[in-house]
C-alpha cells in the first residue's frame, strides 16, 4: 500500500503511508480517527499489515545497531555512534507500535 486514501462527506485526504507512518501522537490521534471513522475494514487490515512490517524492520534495525554496539569498546566513537542510531530507530519502533495500537484499537464509529 503506496498511498491510504481516506474519503468522507466534505472530500478526501490522501496519506503517503511510508512518508506519513510513524508519526508523532498528536497528528496520529486525528488521522486515526479519520481511519477508523471513514475507511473500510480492508484498508484498514491493508494498512496495519504493512505498518507491522515496518515495525518489524525498526525492530530488526535496533538488533542490527545493538549487536555493532556490542563489540565495540565502551568510549569509542564507533560505539557512540550504533548507540545513536540505535536510540533514533528504538523512537520510531514505539512511535510505530503507537501507531499500530490507535488504529487497530478504533473500531467505525
Amino acid at each position: 500500500m503506496e498511498r491510504l486514501r481516506i474519503e468522507y462527506k466534505s472530500g478526501y485526504m490522501e496519506l503517503n503511508v511510508e512518508v506519513f507512518f510513524p508519526c508523532k501522537m498528536p497528528v496520529m490521534r486525528k488521522a486515526a480517527r479519520l481511519i477508523n471513522s471513514y475507511c473500510t475494514d480492508e484498508a484498514r487490515v491493508e494498512l496495519l499489515s504493512e505498518l507491522r512490517e515496518m515495525a518489524d524492520g525498526y525492530k530488526a534495525l535496533c538488533e542490527i545497531y545493538t549487536e555493532k554496539a556490542e563489540g565495540l569498546p565502551t568510549d569509542s566513537p564507533e560505539r557512540k555512534h550504533w548507540r545513536a542510531q540505535f536510540n533514533k530507530t528504538e523512537v520510531l519502533r514505539k512511535r510505530m507500535e503507537n501507531n499500530i495500537s490507535l488504529i487497530s484499537g478504533g473500531g467505525k464509529g
